[in-house]
């Protein structure tokens, strides 16, 4: 068996911390059921539009990693609270659109807990990633990225997490079509909306002056960020779920965009902006 997630899920467990038998035993059913031997090499041909590919690779090396802000965040001292992230037992529903986004969402989750050193929750993310991925059918693409890559930096959480930045987002080999450019699309805002819901959550619950600071700085950058994501969107008129999130997107870019400084970012700012994104990420998790 290509022995990735198994041998992944167990390190991290060893490395992050632990959890019962029962959780690790159902982490192996799961990934003994969606990874197989000798994937094969993706023979898709390649039919990609340049232009919607350049304007693709464009925004994403001019918007900050999920994954990166997310390891960011842990350092701000406000405690893990697992609360704050989506409940894996609760079915979720939508088109393909949807489930991509989900699939960048649950990455964050699992980048969330990883950071954190939850081992039990890594793994319960780490299961939903892979659940999601087959039902869009992108197991084999899973494999091919990450593959003996992940093996090879068991121990180092940094690596790790770049390789989980680089799902769907920055493999050539797997951007074939349009199509899929479109997928990964909706996988990076996916993580975009979860990274800037975890940043708005930890605000909250920070009880000190100078955390509270560094979440409304981060969200007013979000403006330079958040265009970028939008003119991305905006390849995609033609399919209504995209023009939707991205009609939510502007209404936040809107808001903050009329704050000119900083230093004007106020709590009325970001509790109005922060519900925002909260509705946002409501409205793919459900």
């Amino acid at each position: 068996m290509n022995k990735i997630l198994y041998v992944a899920g167990f390190s991290l467990l060893a490395i992050l911390s632990s959890c019962g038998d029962k959780q690790a035993d159902e982490f192996k059913d799961t990934s003994d059921s969606l990874v197989t031997d000798n994937t094969p090499k993706d023979t898709t041909p390649i039919t990609v539009n340049e232009d919607t590919k350049f304007k693709f690779d464009f925004a994403i090396a001019n918007i900050p990693s999920p994954v990166s802000s997310v390891n960011e965040l842990s350092s701000w001292g406000v405690p893990y609270n697992t609360a704050f992230l989506i409940d894996t037992k609760k079915p979720l529903s939508g088109d393909e659109f949807y489930k991509a986004i989900q699939l960048g969402a649950f990455n964050i989750d699992m980048s969330y807990a990883m950071v954190n050193n939850v081992g039990e929750d890594v793994l319960k993310y780490m299961k939903a990633v892979l659940i999601k991925s087959d039902a869009l059918g992108l197991k084999s693409a899973v494999d091919q990225m990450v593959g003996k890559r992940a093996e090879q930096n068991i121990a180092n959480k940094d690596s790790l997490l770049r390789i989980l930045d680089e799902i769907f987002v920055k493999s050539d080999s797997y951007l074939r079509t349009n199509d899929r450019v479109y997928t990964a699309s909706a996988v990076f805002a996916g993580s975009w909306i979860e990274a800037l819901y975890l940043t708005c959550k930890i605000t909250e619950a920070a009880t000190e002056s100078a955390v509270k600071e560094k979440g409304y700085k981060e969200l007013w950058d979000q403006r330079f960020y958040l265009k970028n994501l939008a003119e991305l969107l905006d390849e995609y008129k033609d399919k209504k779920e995209s023009v939707a999130l991205n009609d939510q997107f502007k209404v936040v870019l809107n808001e903050i965009t009329a704050i000119k400084d900083p230093k004007d970012f106020k709590e009325a700012n970001f509790k109005s902006i922060s519900q925002k994104i909260y509705a946002l990420r409501a409205s793919i998790i459900k």
